[in-house]
């Protein structure tokens, strides 16, 4: 099949043109396999490239607070592993807030959007910047992409969906991020529509909170 053109102002945040874009499907898809095949609780799926060069840096609309909780973890973990994972619906179909956003029907904070996907900043932010990337297309969970959807749409949903959080993360953390992905209930996904965690201007810790 003809694959989908990736817009010009995609190319910068992840790579050259639509073989980037496939290149990200495989990398997420091969994960969803090991995924499955590696455990029995789904885990969250964590990217933490290196940092990159700035092309401008953006000055943050309200202040930072951060949230001082009692759990275990340091930084960052903190927040992300204080979420309470939720078992996934018995129909992954079922309508999510997520998807009333990509929609338009519930406002967001939005600071990207195109006919495929959603960004909006995170209402409980555990980083300066605490963005979500959303697809349109309704996947319940990463692991869950192909079985859902098909390969040949999960690819391309994916693959999209890397290239732009890529530049959300290159335009909001000009000195790096972290990409997350939680996934089941163990993976302490709470909201059912796939969405990625975009983390960062401020230095992160490793383990994320394990």
């Amino acid at each position: 099949s003809k694959a989908t053109p990736v817009p010009s102002r995609m190319v910068m945040a992840g790579g050259r043109g639509a073989g980037a874009g496939r290149s990200c499907a495989f990398l997420m898809t091969t994960a969803c396999v090991l995924g499955r095949k590696t455990r029995a609780s789904p885990l969250p799926f964590a990217f933490s490239p290196s940092p990159f060069t700035p092309h401008r840096s953006l000055a943050l609309g309200l202040p930072w607070k951060p949230v001082t909780l009692g759990v275990r973890g340091r930084g960052e973990g903190r927040r992300l592993f204080s979420e309470e994972g939720k078992e996934p619906p018995s129909d992954s179909t079922k309508d999510t807030i997520f998807g009333k956003m990509a929609r338009g029907e519930i406002g967001c904070d939005k600071v990207y959007e195109d006919d495929k996907c959603l960004a909006f900043r995170d209402i409980n932010p555990v980083a300066p910047t605490h963005i979500l990337v959303i697809p349109k297309l309704k996947i319940s969970q990463l692991s869950r992409a192909e079985q859902e959807v098909g390969s040949e749409q999960a690819q391309e949903c994916l693959g999209h969906l890397m290239l732009v959080a890529a530049q959300v993360g290159r335009k909001f953390c000009p000195q790096g991020c972290r990409y997350v992905i939680n996934d089941g209930k163990e993976g302490c996904q709470s909201v059912y529509h796939l969405h990625i965690h975009v983390i960062g201007t401020k230095q992160l810790s490793w383990p994320p909170g394990v």
